[in-house]
């Protein structure tokens, strides 16, 4: 597989700190675009939820239930109920199990640890959570879940330079079976996707297995192009009978200039008070 970017140089490692902040996703049920939408924080004992400024340009959207746009934001000992039912009790007989496919110790799954690990996303459904990136010293980092696992097999070929990449369903599998934790992987620039103007496909071995989520896929696309030395590391990867959602875990890591962000329009920032 040929790209103009594949993840080449290797930049200064930025040291992860505690999860605090996840960027609360929301997909509309009709055009199928990814939205962020709010933020959820928990620092010590509580928990915080915000709605962001993108709000404000979505006509039709709804609040979620008990989280009114209205008012103070949401502070409290007890994380926000629509996000908690995204957690399993410990009492569940399939609860061990969920918790080795998404890498977390049963020991140590408290529901904010759950819903880091797992992205809080359940079939059907139209939310998930994200890390928010961090920037330290000129450099970027963030984890995210590679989406579209689902619908690399058996497309219509995925456009990158001049040629088309079709992958079948079992090179797909080999090529996620074969990844362990801290493996290379290459982002690779597609052309003229539908969905994503910015799309950038994760690829292990030339093989790719999913894409970049559309929410960062303009910033890491940038950041690619520039050139400025950039990794992709598998953090996790879990077996065929995970959800896909959450098969594979991606540590990114980049350079970046002083003023870069993720989020130039200030869409992600917390709404003010309405």
């Amino acid at each position: 597989m040929s790209s103009t970017s594949i993840v080449d140089q290797v930049p200064q490692h930025v040291p992860r700190s505690e999860v605090g902040e996840l960027l609360v996703l929301w997909q509309h049920p009709e055009s199928r675009r990814i939205h962020p939408i709010g933020r959820l924080g928990k620092d010590g004992g509580n928990f915080t939820f915000t709605y962001t400024q993108h709000v404000r340009e979505i006509d039709d959207f709804r609040p979620l239930p008990g989280l009114p746009i209205v008012g103070e934001k949401y502070c409290g000992t007890r994380m926000p109920t629509i996000f908690r039912q995204r957690t399993m009790s410990p009492t569940r007989p399939d609860f061990t199990a969920v918790m080795n496919e998404i890498g977390l110790p049963p020991d140590e799954a408290t529901p904010w640890e759950q819903i880091v690990r797992s992205g809080g996303r359940r079939v059907g459904d139209t939310l998930q959570l994200m890390e928010l990136p961090n920037t330290h010293d000129g450099h970027v980092s963030v984890r995210f879940f590679t989406n579209g696992i689902r619908h690399i097999p058996g497309g219509t070929g995925l456009r990158v330079g001049n040629e088309i990449i079709k992958v079948d369903s079992d090179a797909h599998e080999l090529a996620l079976g074969s990844l362990g934790g801290g493996d290379a992987l290459q982002l690779v620039l597609e052309q003229g996707n539908p969905e994503d103007p910015h799309a950038v496909i994760v690829a292990s071995g030339g093989t790719p297995v999913g894409w970049v989520p559309r929410v960062l896929s303009a910033g890491i696309r940038q950041l690619l192009q520039a050139g400025t030395g950039a990794r992709a590391l598998v953090h996790r990867v879990s077996g065929p009978s995970a959800p896909p959602h959450v098969r594979l875990v991606v540590d990114f890591e980049a350079n970046a200039p002083a003023d870069f962000t993720f989020d130039p329009a200030g869409a992600w920032a917390p709404l003010e008070k309405v």
